[in-house]
């Protein structure tokens, strides 16, 4: 059975686009993470030591939000990935990382990016 940790809308403020007022200024940032381990140990003896802190997770994505400063959300979103499987080391996360406002003109939409990291 695959099972995976599913954690919605977190919301994140960090400095990221190609112009100066977005990495000045900073803008919101929305993130859903897909995490895939190995949860039997946790299912079978309610441990919470064999799962994923997802609370954890989320504070540390909050707080490195705060010191990122790039162009891109592909950047951005590779920073994240970085950060989940050096603290986790899972076997697969996927994320998909929204740009709520992006500046463009005429244009009232969302940008995302969806990445997945397998480790073997």
């Amino acid at each position: 059975m695959e099972t995976f940790l599913k954690i919605e809308n977190i919301k994140l403020w960090a400095r990221v686009g190609v112009l100066d007022e977005e990495r000045e200024l900073g803008q919101l940032f929305i993130l859903d993470i897909f995490l895939w381990t190995d949860f039997e140990n946790c299912t079978v003896n309610d441990d919470i030591k064999k799962t994923v802190d997802y609370s954890k997770l989320v504070q540390i994505l909050k707080d490195q939000s705060k010191k990122i400063y790039c162009f891109t959300i592909e950047k951005y979103s590779n920073s994240i990935l970085e950060i989940i499987d050096k603290e986790f080391k899972l076997s697969k996360i996927k994320i998909i990382l929204t740009k709520c406002n992006p500046p463009i003109t005429g244009f009232d939409g969302k940008v995302s990016i969806e990445r997945i990291l397998e480790n073997n």
